[in-house]
C-alpha cells in the first residue's frame, strides 16, 4: 500500500476529478480534508507499522475501504502534528516517517 496526497493544485486546470473504484479516498462528507490532517494521514498510512499490520493480518498489501475503516488511527491531534511536520519537509524518507511516528507514541 502506498498512500499519496492529492491537492487542489495538482489538477487545477480541471473542474472535476474522478477516481478509479479501486482507489480509497479519504474525505469529509465529499469535501477535502484540511491540509495538515490529510498530510498526517498520508504519513501515518505510509509508516512501516501500518505496512506490517496489513501484511500480517491480511496477507497482502491491497487495502479495501473496510480495512481502512476498521483500523485504529492516532488521534486527530497527532495526525495533524504529523502533517505539520511533513508539510515542512522537502524530502521524506521511510526512516524519517517511522522516526516521526515513533516520537508520537
Amino acid at each position: 500500500m502506498v498512500a499519496n496526497l492529492i491537492t487542489p493544485t495538482d489538477f487545477s486546470e480541471y473542474t472535476m476529478l474522478g477516481f478509479e473504484n479501486h482507489l480509497n479516498v479519504f474525505h469529509d462528507n465529499k469535501n477535502g480534508l484540511p491540509s495538515a490532517l490529510a498530510s498526517g494521514l498520508m504519513v501515518y498510512l505510509n509508516t512501516t507499522a501500518v505496512d506490517e499490520h496489513f501484511r500480517r493480518f491480511s496477507g497482502h498489501t491491497q487495502v479495501n475501504a473496510t480495512d481502512l475503516k476498521r483500523m485504529k488511527y492516532p488521534s486527530r491531534e497527532n495526525l495533524i502534528k504529523l502533517g505539520q511536520w511533513s508539510l515542512k519537509q522537502e524530502i521524506i524518507t521511510q526512516e524519517d516517517i517511522d522516526a516521526q511516528f515513533m516520537d508520537l507514541t
